[in-house]
């Protein structure tokens, strides 16, 4: 699973078939919620043109950045003062808290829930820089997905997605068929083995 950062910056979905369909799954109330969900943050109207508007600037920098940080270039000044526009939306207040015989400390947003959703994605991306390697930020290979990925793999050699089926499985598929075409068109077949026993 990616990052929250990265979930949100693929929001913008494009099709890894290649059928040059887009989705903006922002747009849609389901995806949406079970995206705030996931990630336990606060509920929003998913259907609010102002959430959605506001949550669509987010990623539009998001990837932005994410790009920038892709190609090894560094964020400038206002790169970071975009940025900590949405990192500083929140104010938050801490409420202790008992439930099942522990005691927990939560914070509870004083702006709003737009605003807290908001610092809190920014939050995810600011740990990375911070805590993880913005060398690790890749795009996925497939031409027709353009996934924003976070390579935890140890010898930083992820290349694909791990989409809904994902893409690393559909490029050998494909690459597989083309040597097969190639192969069938130059008359070349493979012989089969034979029985030794």
């Amino acid at each position: 699973m990616e990052p929250l950062w990265a979930e949100l910056i693929n929001s913008d979905w494009h099709d890894y078939l290649g059928r040059g369909r887009d989705e903006d799954r922002l747009e849609k109330a389901a995806w949406l919620t079970a995206f705030l969900a996931r990630w336990d943050l606060p509920e929003l109207d998913v259907k609010d043109d102002k959430t959605r508007r506001r949550l669509r600037e987010l990623r539009t920098l998001l990837r932005r950045l994410a790009l920038k940080l892709h190609g090894r270039r560094p964020l400038h000044g206002r790169d970071v003062e975009e940025f900590n526009a949405f990192l500083n939306r929140e104010s938050v207040v801490r409420k202790l808290q008992r439930g099942e015989g522990a005691y927990t400390l939560c914070y509870v947003p004083v702006k709003g829930a737009l605003d807290a959703v908001l610092s809190e994605i920014a939050a995810s991306f600011a740990h990375m820089l911070i805590d993880g390697d913005p060398g690790r930020i890749k795009i996925c290979e497939n031409p027709d997905c353009r996934w924003i990925i976070y390579d935890r793999s140890k010898n930083r050699t992820r290349r694909w997605c791990e989409g809904p089926t994902g893409c690393g499985n559909l490029i050998k598929v494909r690459r597989h068929r083309d040597r097969q075409r190639k192969d069938a068109s130059r008359g070349e077949t493979k012989r089969p083995r034979p029985n030794l026993a």
